[in-house]
């Protein structure tokens, strides 16, 4: 069933919209590495962080204000182009009020508290025993390379993939924005965890983008409303599924829910960062999690990570089929109208599907899962 015109229109506009405003590139700071240099020496007691120049966002508030989803034929797409104007306002509202007040509360809004359920779970993890890393660690440069092999064996089967790597010193960390994998220049990347961040980064959210990008409906590639949440967590469960989740990066991931409950609580960064040291992250660690929750204003995204990952596990162990969240950037709470979208042939079938879930093990892990696995149970804290 082909999409309308009217239908097209609409999602149109709103994936340009969203394409004109990459979140993680305005709201990750350009200057971390000097910042982190005058903290550890107690230059700073706090890092002045400085961030890339915005779009013009009252342009682009005037043509989202435009978009009526309602003028979308199909209900199922005006139901979801309405939801992404909404989830795009709120973002539109974050950015123009990023370094003041009003950040954290647009941020709460788009990304949501942390719930004690949540926070409990994180310190749990915080007291595994981390494994001891393997030897060497892989460059910026080495990574970046590594990462356009993964590429080109998705674009061997795919010649549309369009994606690229691209090493930067403005970038901090790894980071998917609009389908291009960007590395901070500074960054290395531990021999033994380069894989399981390639099927992170790489098969699912470079891979998701391009399977988005091949529906008619683009609003699938720059990602649904409340989407992220999802996103990481796939991204998480292929780390497990590409060779078992590690007790570090488990315990990598509650430092980051104890980081956003601390932004919420109004604590300090150097108090945020003296708790993760004491909860056991060394000092880069310490540093660079406490950025990600302080940053721009204060962020609470990072908790989406562990959360998504608890309810995906549900998802799955209830019967969902994980397949089926690669067709796009979508939440879960459009699983079925994906699915229906899908059965009257408005969507068509992904052309990529994930290399690691073609692995023995990635679906005895997925078994597991189904089976009712815990988060806990993923390490083998409980065996």
């Amino acid at each position: 069933m082909p999409v309308g015109t009217d239908d097209l229109a609409v999602d149109r506009e709103l994936s340009e919209i969203a394409g004109a405003l990459p979140l993680l590139q305005l709201i990750t700071p350009i200057n971390v590495a000097e910042q982190r240099a005058k903290f550890e020496t107690g230059e700073v007691e706090a890092p002045n962080f400085e961030y890339r120049p915005m779009p013009d966002l009252s342009s682009l508030a005037s043509r989202l204000a435009d978009v009526d989803p309602e003028r979308a034929d199909d209900p199922a797409v005006a139901h979801l182009a309405a939801a992404l104007k909404r989830a795009l306002t709120t973002r539109l509202e974050l950015l123009s009020s990023r370094g003041t007040p009003r950040f954290f509360l647009a941020a709460v809004e788009l990304f949501g508290h942390v719930d004690p359920d949540l926070y409990e779970l994180a310190l749990d993890l915080t007291d595994l025993e981390p494994e001891s890393s393997g030897p060497g660690a892989l460059s910026a440069q080495d990574f970046a390379a590594t990462a356009r092999r993964e590429i080109d064996r998705y674009r061997a089967d795919y010649p549309e993939l369009a994606a690229r790597v691209e090493v930067s010193e403005t970038i901090s960390g790894v980071l998917v924005e609009n389908g291009d994998l960007y590395i901070g220049s500074d960054t290395r990347i531990a021999s033994d965890h380069v894989d399981s961040l390639l099927q992170h980064e790489v098969g699912v959210h470079v891979l998701t983008y391009a399977n988005g990008s091949a529906q008619p409906l683009r609003m699938l590639a720059v990602g649904l409303a409340g989407y992220d949440e999802n996103q990481e967590a796939l991204g998480v469960l292929a780390e497990h599924l590409a060779g078992g989740l590690r007790r570090t990066r488990l315990r990598a991931l509650a430092y980051r829910v104890v980081a956003a409950q601390m932004r919420s609580e109004d604590a300090t960064f150097r108090q945020t960062y003296d708790l993760l040291q004491k909860l056991g992250a060394g000092r880069r660690i310490a540093f660079s999690t406490t950025m990600r929750a302080y940053r721009a204003g204060g962020l609470t995204k990072d908790a989406i990570y562990l959360r998504g990952l608890v309810r995906l596990c549900r998802h799955l162990a209830a019967g969902g089929d994980i397949e089926r969240l690669f067709i796009g950037k979508v939440g879960l709470e459009d699983v079925a109208l994906i699915a229906e979208l899908r059965q009257r042939e408005v969507l068509g079938p992904p052309p990529l599907r994930p290399r690691f879930l073609d692995s023995p093990s990635a679906r005895r892990r997925l078994d597991e899962i189904g089976a009712g696995a815990n988060i806990l149970h993923l390490t083998g804290a409980n065996t």
